[in-house]
């Protein structure tokens, strides 16, 4: 880099100051640029480490339908951006990613199953405190269906049961399996 001869910006108040460097560039401005390189060389180790994860979650079926195996679709990056997940129970965050995914063009992007569920939701901030979250989201999924706010279908063989919107929870209706369970052990 001894020979480069370079322009440094320094920025101020109403616009940008040329120093001109005359043969090489400083020893501070070399650390810039060296730890720049540094940093530049660790985001390409990381980006394909991420690319190697990714791309096995496609693999697997865990991450959405049509997804691209390497780059993250805009729900996944939405729900890791804001975290929507942390203050919500299982079921809203369920409905709100199958409410989410029903908003998509694609039919095939509309349906997801519980293993695509859970990444989302857990991608969204869900910290569950259970050892099996693929069986809450499961039952989440199928009470759902069951209350008509989202349709299951049943796949055959390996195909799982895939899950797609319907409508959306009233405020009155958030609690009405709970007061039914209650009603129903009293009788």
């Amino acid at each position: 880099m001894g020979d480069l001869k370079k322009v440094l910006l320094c920025s101020y108040a109403s616009g940008t100051l040329n120093v001109q460097e005359h043969d090489s560039l400083d020893a501070t401005s070399k650390k810039l640029v060296d730890r720049q390189n540094e940093i530049d060389r660790l985001m390409a180790s990381l980006r394909a480490e991420r690319n190697a994860i990714t791309t096995a979650l496609s693999i697997a079926g865990i991450r959405p339908p049509v997804a691209h195996k390497t780059i993250y679709n805009t729900q996944e990056n939405e729900y890791w951006r804001e975290q929507p997940f942390k203050s919500m129970s299982l079921t809203d965050s369920c409905l709100k990613v199958l409410r989410d995914s029903a908003e998509h063009e694609d039919i095939a992007q509309q349906w997801l199953n519980k293993n695509e569920v859970e990444y989302l939701v857990t991608r969204g901030g869900f910290v569950f405190k259970t050892e099996d979250p693929t069986n809450s989201v499961n039952v989440s999924l199928r009470r759902l269906a069951e209350d008509g706010y989202c349709e299951a279908h049943g796949g055959k063989g390996s195909r799982g049961i895939r899950y797609h919107f319907v409508r959306e929870r009233l405020p009155d209706e958030l609690n009405s399996r709970a007061t039914k369970d209650t009603k129903s052990g009293e009788s």
